[in-house]
């Protein structure tokens, strides 16, 4: 299922972006199944708070869509999203944010997004993968590591979950943040303890 492209194309155009059986297969994942069902950001409550709040329910925790102390509706660096995700995560869990120096090192922490330990929020630009848009907070479902597919949990409703190869997700968690100057990367969300 594997295909090359370009970084002008948009992910729409790959073959696996949201091809049902795949994403069927992605939504059978370990991890994944919890995330169900998913909440989508709104009006008052934007990606960051949003996609917290989702790796909070898929961990048992009772939340609603902006879990965080701030405002919902600010756009939220990688630090800040890890900082304040610290906060409401249940004992036993822990955050830190990584950037992973090369696709090979991220493909290692898509394969822990398959384990029940772990959760992910992926920080990226749009714009690599669409053509088009800024920054944007998502889970991570999981990892088809046959396909070398990332499950992206759009928390944009007007996106919904879709799929992508490995290096694209890379190439938009790469780009820099506005609000830091640091490259994007990823919220780990690690259980240290037994529930």
């Amino acid at each position: 299922m594997r295909r090359s492209l370009s970084t002008a194309d948009s992910i729409r155009s790959h073959p696996a972006f949201q091809l049902g059986s795949l994403i069927n297969t992605a939504w059978a994942l370990p991890v994944a199944k919890a995330y169900s069902p998913l909440l989508s950001q709104t009006f008052l409550s934007i990606c960051g708070p949003t996609s917290v709040a989702n790796v909070l329910r898929s961990v048992g925790a009772r939340t609603g869509k902006n879990p965080l102390r701030g405002s919902g509706l600010r756009a939220m660096s990688l630090e800040q999203v890890v900082r304040e995700s610290t906060e409401v995560m249940p004992a036993g869990w822990f955050v830190s944010a990584v950037r992973p120096p090369s696709v090979s090192a991220l493909r290692e922490q898509l394969r822990a997004s398959n384990q029940p330990t772990h959760r992910f929020i992926a920080n990226f630009s749009r714009a690599p993968l669409f053509g088009h848009g800024g920054g944007h907070h998502s889970p991570i479902g999981g990892y088809l590591e046959p396909e070398d597919l990332a499950f992206v949990l759009d928390v944009n409703s007007g996106y919904g979950p879709w799929l992508v190869p490995t290096e694209r997700l890379y190439e938009a968690m790469s780009a820099n943040d506005w609000t830091s100057q640091y490259p994007r990367g990823l919220a780990r969300f690690e259980r240290i303890t037994a529930p």
